[in-house]
């Protein structure tokens, strides 16, 4: 990939973290009555659903060459991601959050390993999903 490519991947992956940081924003500020943790929960399930369908993609272009099968665990991962926010108790909503996207980052470090992504990709997964495990770990102790 190309160094400008790489640098719109950083921004715009950098820019899909701001809904999280910007729910947190918004609970220290006192704007819990708007709804800003189940926005970032929201939020959370389509950004899991997006990454599962990226290792999906991967099963169904280099199936034979993976160890983990990508197809059953990016679906495990999305319909749990959708359970949490069928739970009414917003701690349990954001650990099972929290939980698959420590998942996905998992999977990611396994496919680095196998030679599948490329290591850029994968340290930018890295930090981009430790930002947004940050802040939803925030949202969980700001809950009122």
């Amino acid at each position: 990939m190309q160094r400008d490519q790489m640098l719109w991947a950083k921004g715009l992956a950098l820019l899909g973290a701001t809904p999280f940081i910007a729910a947190v924003v918004g609970q220290l500020a006192g704007m819990a009555n708007y709804h800003t943790g189940y926005l970032s929960l929201t939020y959370g399930a389509i950004i899991i659903s997006f990454l599962s369908g990226i290792h999906w993609g991967l099963y169904l272009t280099h199936a034979k060459a993976r160890r983990i099968n990508l197809l059953i665990s990016s679906n495990v991962i999305a319909l749990l991601a959708w359970l949490s926010l069928l739970l009414l108790i917003p701690v349990t909503q954001y650990l099972i959050q929290i939980t698959c996207f420590i998942s996905l980052l998992l999977i990611d470090r396994q496919l680095l390993a196998d030679g599948a992504i490329e290591r850029w990709f994968y340290q930018l997964r890295q930090q981009i999903s430790l930002l947004v495990i940050g802040c939803l770990l925030l949202l969980v102790w700001l809950q009122p």
